[in-house]
C-alpha cells in the first residue's frame, strides 16, 4: 500500500469515526435527556457538542468532515422534503466549529501541534464553539425563514453545547484521575513493596 493510499484510508476511517460518534451521542442524548428539548434545534444538554471542539482539534478539516457527515445521519429527512436545507444545517455542524476553533487558536497562540494546550483552553474553545453555533445556526434559521419567534433558543443552543461538552470533558478527566492515581499506588506498591513474614529484628 503506498503513501497516499494509507493517507486516504487514515482520512476516511477519521471522517467515518467522528460521524459514528455524533450518530451515536446524537441517539444517546435523545434518549438521556429528551425532556429537555427545547425546540427540534435547541436542547439544554447537547451531548454530540463534545465532538466539535475534540475533533477539529484532533484531526482539523477531516474532523469537521466527519462532523458533517454525522450531522447529515440526523438531520436526514427532518425537514419536511428540503434536502438543500438539510445540506445547509450538516454543513453548518462542520464549518461552524472549524471556524471558531481556528479562532481559538489564534488568539491563545496554540500551534498545530497542540503544544502547551491546557484545560483552560479547552474550556475557552468549548465556549466559543458553543457561541459561534448558538449565532450562527440561529442566523441561518432566521435568514432561511424558519426560526421561530423565540429568542430564548439562542441561550439554550450556547448553554446546551457548553454542558454537552463539560458532562463527557468531565466524566473522561476523572476516569483519567482515578486512572493515574491507581497506576501511582501500584507502582508504589512496587518500589516499596511490604513486608511479609516474621520481623527478625
Amino acid at each position: 500500500m503506498t503513501i497516499d493510499a494509507r493517507r486516504l484510508l487514515r482520512q476516511t476511517l477519521i471522517v467515518a469515526a467522528v460521524a459514528l460518534s455524533w450518530f451515536g451521542l446524537f441517539n444517546l442524548n435523545a434518549w438521556l435527556f429528551s425532556n429537555l428539548e427545547h425546540t427540534a434545534r435547541a436542547h439544554w444538554i447537547f451531548l454530540p457538542a463534545v465532538l466539535r471542539p475534540v475533533s477539529v482539534l484532533l484531526f482539523g478539516g477531516w474532523g469537521a468532515c466527519g462532523l458533517v457527515l454525522g450531522a447529515y445521519l440526523t438531520v436526514y429527512g427532518t425537514a419536511n422534503g428540503s434536502y438543500l436545507h438539510e445540506i445547509v444545517l450538516s454543513l453548518l455542524s462542520g464549518l461552524l466549529p472549524w471556524l471558531a476553533v481556528y479562532l481559538g487558536k489564534w488568539a491563545l497562540g496554540i500551534p498545530e501541534s497542540l503544544a502547551g494546550l491546557r484545560a483552560m483552553h479547552i474550556v475557552a474553545i468549548c465556549a466559543l464553539c458553543a457561541g459561534v453555533n448558538a449565532i450562527g445556526l440561529n442566523g441561518y434559521l432566521l435568514l432561511a425563514g424558519r426560526l421561530q419567534n423565540d429568542p430564548i433558543q439562542i441561550l439554550t443552543i450556547f448553554v446546551g453545547d457548553l454542558m454537552g461538552a463539560a458532562i463527557p470533558l468531565f466524566i473522561i478527566s476523572t476516569a483519567l484521575a482515578i486512572a493515574l492515581r491507581q497506576k501511582a499506588k501500584i507502582r508504589a506498591t512496587q518500589v516499596f513493596p511490604t513486608r511479609s513474614g516474621p520481623d527478625l529484628r
